[in-house]
């Protein structure tokens, strides 16, 4: 099977989300607490998007929350680094990403982040955490980030 598709189809078949909406959605990040390897957080939207074709209304998308858990894996590494500002670039080099039940609240989106390797590499720090994040809805998410702070 072979297909050429123009404009016109390509905007027929095309989400409308990850044109548009996607800008619209803003988080916001709360109650972050840092204890050894582990950091637990509490995120909330500021703005949502909600699909004409989602039946069951917001859905928190895995681009919003692949955002606020490499904020949060800087953060962690900002602070275990002993610095207490952002002085180091991001580079997020491997992601994995497992959502097993869809996350519909928009507020109290609880972040538990487990750190599997925190180490320097001369003057980077490389991380490897486990992430697990869910709502009040039984929702749930398991996301693994590795990168480096350069």
């Amino acid at each position: 099977m072979k297909y050429r598709l123009d404009d016109a189809a390509v905007e027929q078949m095309s989400s409308h989300y990850l044109n548009e909406g996607r800008q619209q959605e803003q988080w916001q990040l709360s109650e972050i607490e840092i204890d050894d390897d582990r950091l637990q957080a509490v995120v909330g939207m500021r703005s949502i998007y909600t699909s004409e074709t989602d039946v069951g209304g917001f859905h928190l998308s895995i681009f919003s929350t692949l955002e606020f858990l490499s904020q949060l894996m800087i953060i962690y590494g900002h602070v275990w680094s002993g610095q207490n500002k952002k002085t180091k670039e991001a580079w997020m080099v491997e992601s994995h990403t497992k959502t097993i039940r869809a996350i519909r609240s928009a507020q109290g989106i609880r972040v538990d982040m487990k750190v599997k390797t925190m180490r320097r590499r001369n003057e980077s720090c490389y991380c490897v955490a486990d992430f697990t994040i869910t709502d009040a809805l039984d929702g749930l998410f398991e996301v693994r980030l590795k990168g480096f702070l350069v």
